[in-house]
């Protein structure tokens, strides 16, 4: 058994001291299958609905989110949150996260012709924005229109346009200024279009390949590309053909949506939504004193706080969600729109990106900090998509015996006596991190990680000595900070198991700018009209996760467990994916007049 430095006594016990944790109650953390089956996915309360206007939402933050409210164009992960359950919603997918196709029943009807490289949308009647007014081919068109210009692209710095897109007949001549329209999307009616592709990819069955929210086309009238981030529709007064629309706005602090009147499932049966942000410091009061209904991002470190309440149910399910040791290896190019992998970055050795990974011990991280509600991340690809997830993969093991001898045989030696090792040339090293801030557990694991470094002789501070707020984190990260060699960070994935959109080249979301001939090479075949077939596309998944644990791009840490705190007089929720059921928050109902208090 390997000795972790989160085992050693001291240094364990200063860590769990200054996280909160040192009760003993994380100690012992039960099996994640354990974990699901006593909070499932769906929740059932006792107790008969009663009329009550107003859901209350808790969004747990010590951040403002930034308040771009487009399903399609959101830049924060906050934002996305907020807006998911209450405007979301053009397509339903299945338990395998792949389209419903070839329903009336959903928002849009989705058809496949594979002979005919086609993707047949028909709009349901009864899908409409809040204002009463149809969604259009128009409005899907324009969203299209604005993903893909190069102006908008420049100005908002969006990720949006993804490489897997470019299969759309005609999207990459408009990109370039070559064409003023797509050619790839017909318009047939205000009901009716075609997207015309150079071939039917795995990608399109998932909604990889297309967008999967659409803009109101008649709010962006007149408005320019490279202003539409700023505009009223984004700020102030989005439209939605969700369950909700936002009826008014506190900036970072404080949402209220109103039902949307005319919502395709029918008016919801609850009036209002009063969504405010609540500090991770006040989330255990709020929660045990019933502050709240509905509780979005409470940390796992007050996990075994909550849990011991009677006034709250809990549902689990398996995350899209990935965390990882990211590496400041080069820029993004905003006219090719590509990232510039520069080969001389402090971070662009595969050995010293490895040793990083190895030092550190996900598994008693994700015991110790989170209560076993985050596990070690053992591929590169999540565990949520069985079909290409090899379970008997361990790509990322803890062993800082072998991060030593990789070190030394990659020439990284302490060659002056300090204890701290040198660069290849002999040249000072240190590796500057950048950890976000937020909750109990990100300082003593910011320490963690240094002194895991240390152990195997790597020199380590954080970026300008302290963690760094959520939005100047990803705002640093995203434009490449020099002074940023290793960052912590995570992704939502998305339903798509292929990883093009975070890795490939073209990718905006692809952080700390690695790309090389072989992954472009893995990434493409992954995304090939060859891996419709089952078996190639396992082949081809096992040749990526080969080239990504030989490169390196980044060193995948955890996944986790969702948990969502529901107050119990909210009578039912459902926490899946996909449910059969078609729950959504239109459905909720309350039992009481106020949330319910701990007794």
């Amino acid at each position: 058994m390997k000795k972790s430095v989160l085992g050693a006594g001291l240094t364990l016990a200063s860590i769990l001291a200054l996280s909160g944790c040192g009760n003993g109650s994380a100690a012992t953390t039960a099996s994640l299958s354990e974990i699901q089956q006593k909070y499932p996915a769906v929740i059932e309360n006792e107790g008969n609905p009663v009329d009550v206007d107003v859901l209350k939402v808790g969004y747990v933050s010590d951040s403002p989110f930034k308040g771009i409210f487009s399903p399609v164009f959101y830049t924060s992960g906050d934002d996305g949150q907020i807006m998911e359950n209450a405007m979301n919603g053009a397509f339903a997918i299945g338990p395998d996260f792949k389209l419903i196709l070839d329903s009336d029943e959903t928002p849009v009807n989705v058809h496949i012709d594979e002979d005919k490289n086609e993707i047949s949308y028909k709009l349901n009647p009864n899908f409409k924005w809040n204002d009463g007014t149809p969604v259009t081919t128009d409005d899907i068109i324009r969203t299209y229109e604005i993903l893909a210009n190069a102006d908008f692209i420049s100005a908002a710095q969006s990720p949006r346009f993804d490489p897997a897109m470019y299969i759309i007949e005609g999207i990459n001549d408009y990109n370039e200024g070559k064409a003023s329209k797509i050619s790839g999307l017909e318009k047939i009616s205000d009901s009716e279009m075609k997207i015309h592709v150079k071939e039917i990819t795995p990608g399109v069955y998932y909604g990889g390949a297309t967008v999967g929210e659409f803009v109101n086309a008649k709010s962006l009238e007149g408005i320019p590309m490279d202003k539409i981030m700023e505009s009223d529709a984004f700020r102030k007064n989005p439209p939605s053909y969700g369950p909700y629309y936002i009826s008014g706005i506190i900036p970072g602090e404080r949402v209220t949506f109103t039902a949307n009147p005319h919502y395709y499932k029918g008016t919801p049966k609850i009036k209002t939504i009063d969504l405010e942000v609540i500090p991770s410091s006040q989330s255990v009061k709020d929660i045990q004193t019933g502050g709240h209904d509905i509780y979005i991002g409470t940390g796992s470190d007050v996990w075994s706080e909550v849990t011991q309440f009677n006034n709250i149910s809990i549902a689990t399910r398996p995350s899209l969600y990935m965390a990882y040791m990211g590496f400041n290896q080069g820029t993004w190019d905003n006219s090719k729109n590509e990232c510039v992998t520069d080969p001389n970055a402090k971070m662009s050795n595969p050995a010293l990106k490895r040793a990083l990974g190895l030092a550190i011990d996900n598994k008693t991280i994700g015991d110790k900090f989170y209560h076993g509600l985050r596990f070690p991340a053992t591929s590169a690809i999540s565990p949520v998509f069985s079909e290409y997830f090899d379970p008997s993969e361990n790509a990322f093991p803890y062993d800082p015996e072998k991060a030593k001898a990789i070190l030394d045989e990659a020439g990284y030696k302490d060659v002056d006596g300090d204890g701290m090792r040198e660069d290849p040339q002999g040249q000072p090293l240190v590796i500057n991190l950048a950890m976000m801030s937020g909750g109990e557990t990100a300082e003593p694991l910011s320490q963690y990680y240094l002194q895991a470094w240390k152990e195997i002789g790597l020199n380590s501070q954080l970026v300008d000595g302290r963690l760094i707020e959520f939005n100047d984190f990803y705002d640093r990260v995203k434009r490449n900070d020099p002074s940023i060699d290793v960052f912590m960070a995570a992704f939502g994935l998305a339903s798509d198991p292929n990883p093009t959109g975070y890795w490939g080249k073209n990718s905006g979301m692809n952080h700390g700018r690695y790309t090389s001939e072989k992954m472009e090479s893995a990434l493409k075949k992954i995304s090939s009209k060859e891996a419709n077939d089952p078996a190639k596309a396992k082949e081809f998944y096992s040749e990526y996760r080969k080239v990504f644990n030989e490169e390196l791009p980044v060193v995948p840490t955890q996944c986790k467990l969702d948990y969502m705190v529901v107050n119990k007089r909210v009578k039912n929720y459902n926490f899946s994916y996909a449910d059969e059921s078609g729950f959504d928050w239109s459905k909720i109902q309350l039992t009481s007049e106020n949330p319910i208090s701990h007794k």
